[in-house]
């Protein structure tokens, strides 16, 4: 039996759509072991919030099509799970932050109603029990005056207040999983360091596994123990921080630290990535990234790389890689 947290195998996910299929995810297999923070990066569109929402089921089922040889967390598999079945996981196994809180938080009802509503349904707890517990997680998160923010609606609230009580939601039910889908990107960067820290902080007390999905690589750099890198719904390079930010392997993740801003050199120019990304609703059968790569051979433009582990450990699908093998 798998000893991880999280495990997905082959992974595909497409949408309907009136044009046709639109492929997000393809043949993604992913890792996640207890207590371990990986930092899921790519551009926008590359797949990141799709394959995270797919693991807890969330993507609508009537345009959505979700394939996967393997689907399992917490030693469940998810494939096998009627919708009921899925309540019982999302909350007390795994959370979810959502990246817009104004959006995902209901606007007609306080925030206490919101964070008390897991922990009354997973745990059992009486009305002020639940809300006691409420009041300390308001605190916990950084929330000023709790006893009367949590009667407060969201509209009350700022966008970091708001980021912060999206986090008490995900916390409420002690989950053993959180994913965090790119929580800090309509923030200000003071904020952002602030709820990052907070995040970090809470993951070391209680020993959670996560996943941090986001296009920065920089905000990582001091995160994440793995770093996975998406590109056109597949992973090009899996590597540990220490790895990826001393040499990527795959010219698409070389391409993303050369064009992000560096504290420790903050006069480095930043080269940003030519072209743009493909069109989803066209499968190339060579390397989505050759269009664009400077290392790119004849081959990688007939020949899709399968992601192999090199002699260091990482996984990287790349004909031509910075770092051979």
């Amino acid at each position: 039996m798998s000893s991880a947290m999280l495990e997905v195998k082959g992974l595909n996910v497409s949408f309907q759509t009136g044009d046709g299929a639109v492929h997000a995810v393809r043949d993604l297999s992913l890792t996640v072991a207890p207590g371990e923070i990986v930092g899921l990066v790519g551009e926008s569109g590359s797949g990141k919030s799709v394959t995270m929402m797919s693991v807890v089921r969330l993507l609508d089922r009537r345009r959505t099509e979700i394939r996967a040889e393997k689907m399992v967390v917490d030693g469940r598999s998810l494939l096998e799970l009627g919708r009921r079945d899925l309540e019982s996981v999302r909350g007390p196994i795994v959370s979810y932050i959502f990246q817009d809180p104004l959006t995902a938080l209901n606007p007609l009802l306080t925030v206490g109603r919101q964070i008390t509503e897991g922990m009354r349904r997973h745990k059992g707890m009486s009305r002020s029990s639940a809300r006691a517990r409420a009041i300390d997680l308001l605190r916990r998160v950084g929330i000023p005056a709790p006893e009367t923010r949590i009667d407060q609606l969201p509209h009350q609230m700022s966008g970091g207040m708001r980021q912060r009580v999206m986090i008490a939601i995900a916390l409420a039910a002690d989950p053993k999983l959180l994913i965090a889908d790119e929580p800090t990107t309509a923030l200000d960067v003071t904020v952002q360091a602030e709820i990052v820290k907070l995040v970090q902080s809470i993951q070391r007390e209680r020993g959670m596994a996560m996943v941090w999905v986001t296009h920065d690589l920089a905000l990582l750099a001091k995160l994440a123990d793995r770093v996975v890198v998406m590109y056109a719904g597949r992973i090009v390079e899996d590597a540990t921080a220490e790895q990826l930010y001393a040499q990527p392997s795959h010219p698409y993740a070389a391409g993303l630290l050369a064009s992000t801003s560096r504290i420790d050199d903050p006069f480095t120019e930043q080269d940003p990535i030519p072209g743009t990304p493909p069109n989803p609703k066209i499968v190339s059968p060579g390397c989505s990234f050759a269009p664009r790569c400077s290392r790119a051979q004849p081959r990688c433009e007939a020949e899709l790389p399968e992601l192999h582990i090199t002699d260091d450990g990482r996984r990287v699908a790349c004909f031509n890689p910075i770092m051979r093998t």
